[in-house]
């Protein structure tokens, strides 16, 4: 007889390392503390604290008709949507991509709805998805959500760089035990560590993945770029490592992951996007049919006011104009963090990992309480194995010597 109230696939969910629990944490000592330093929220703030809101989304938000706000959205949104989330996410890569690709466009709860149901829809139970060692902790949740787990590989090499030696063996390895690759790539700005990927590395990393084609296993790419509008470089070339796409296998699917949390900070909406993109068409009709199938089975449909806002600020261009104006606000308000953060960690000579944009700056550690030590400091940062993550995208410039003088002390 079966005891337990939960089902059996269900016994080992418990949430160890809760990121918004930490920043909760921190709040309430701010409270009682005015020295307290939260660096800890993945959300771009303006310096007196704020969210960065755009003021041309609340200036959509406020004027939506009734039937863009309160209306259930279609599982597929609208051409309108789809053809602008290509559009931007792609750049002047699209019409390429248009030419020699079939693609198609699902609307999902964020980035991590896109995420999630490509987990669930491209892997057999109990398989494993190919990721770097230094990764954002809820992708563990979403594989264990869809009944498979994930295998690792060395994010860097002795110099520091995209480590691609341990990646073709890990690649080769798990596609040879389970007949299948899937692998994914958060790039460029990789959350935790601020690595972005060379086009030498994507050519690389493309060839490899064919190489694994060729053995007759399917591959599936899925490409996270939630931080592709806060690179250091400008937004135009930050999307050149699409280039590379030309050189894929026919049959195989890349899955390319767009976040409207990070683009337009509408955090709260849930609105992200699956883009799929492949070769084949019978690979693209399987990600319609399966990804359609899972929108309505998982979450019905995406947020309608959501949507309505993007669909409008990527095809008219007056709002276009307005947000492209204020995205160059918010990249130079994190990349003035970013430089200050690099120059006071050179002066306590304290060594972070490469960073070329995004939200985060992380530096190893072997203190295994390093959390416990800097909390005591008044301190609040984000703690995964073998380093910590530091948002700078939510950091006051004012704030950060200090934080660095006292990561310094406890690393």
């Amino acid at each position: 007889m079966q005891s337990k109230i939960v089902g059996k696939h269900a016994q080992h969910k418990k949430l160890e390392s809760n990121i918004l629990q930490i920043s909760q944490e921190a709040k309430a000592m701010k409270k009682q503390y005015s020295d307290v330093i939260d660096a800890t929220v993945g959300m771009l703030h303006h310096e007196e604290g704020n969210v960065f809101s755009y003021k041309v989304v609340r200036e959509l938000l406020n004027n939506l008709s009734d039937a863009e706000t309160y209306h259930y959205a279609s599982v597929r949104g609208t051409k309108k949507f789809s053809e602008g989330v290509f559009n931007w996410v792609f750049g002047k890569h699209a019409d390429m991509l248009r030419k020699h690709f079939k693609y198609s466009v699902i609307p999902t709860t964020g980035g991590s709805g896109a995420i999630s149901n490509t987990f669930y829809n491209f892997n057999d139970f109990n398989q494993k998805v190919l990721l770097p060692n230094h990764y954002w902790s809820p992708y563990k949740n979403f594989a264990m959500e869809a009944n498979i787990d994930l295998e690792t590989y060395l994010m860097y090499d002795e110099d520091f760089k995209f480590n691609l030696k341990d990646f073709k063996e890990k690649a080769f390895g798990l596609a040879k035990e389970q007949g299948r690759l899937c692998l994914l790539l958060n790039d460029p700005c990789n959350n935790p560590t601020g690595l972005c990927m060379t086009i030498e590395d994507w050519k690389e990393v493309i060839k490899i993945i064919n190489e694994v084609k060729k053995t007759g296993v399917p591959v599936i790419l899925i490409h996270d770029i939630a931080y592709i509008d806060y690179q250091m470089t400008s937004t135009e070339l930050s999307r050149d490592i699409f280039s590379t796409y030309i050189d894929l296998d026919p049959e195989i699917l890349v899955v390319v992951v767009f976040s409207g949390s990070k683009t337009f900070s509408l955090y709260g909406f849930r609105v992200g996007a699956q883009i799929g993109i492949s070769k084949s068409q019978d690979a693209i009709d399987n990600f319609v049919r399966v990804g359609d199938y899972s929108v309505r089975g998982r979450f019905s449909s995406v947020s309608q006011p959501g949507m309505s806002i993007i669909e409008k600020i990527f095809n008219e261009n007056e709002y276009k104009e307005k947000f492209e104006n204020e995205l160059t606000i918010g990249r130079k308000l994190l990349k003035d963090r970013a430089i200050k953060f690099i120059e006071e960690a050179e002066k306590n000579d304290l060594e972070i990992l490469p960073y070329c944009g995004g939200f985060f700056i992380s530096i190893l550690t072997k203190n295994k309480n390093i959390f416990k030590d800097l909390v005591e400091d008044h301190v609040f940062i984000i703690p995964m194995p073998g380093l910590i993550r530091i948002a700078i995208s939510s950091l006051p410039i004012s704030d950060i010597p200090e934080l660095v003088r006292k990561i310094k002390k406890h690393i």
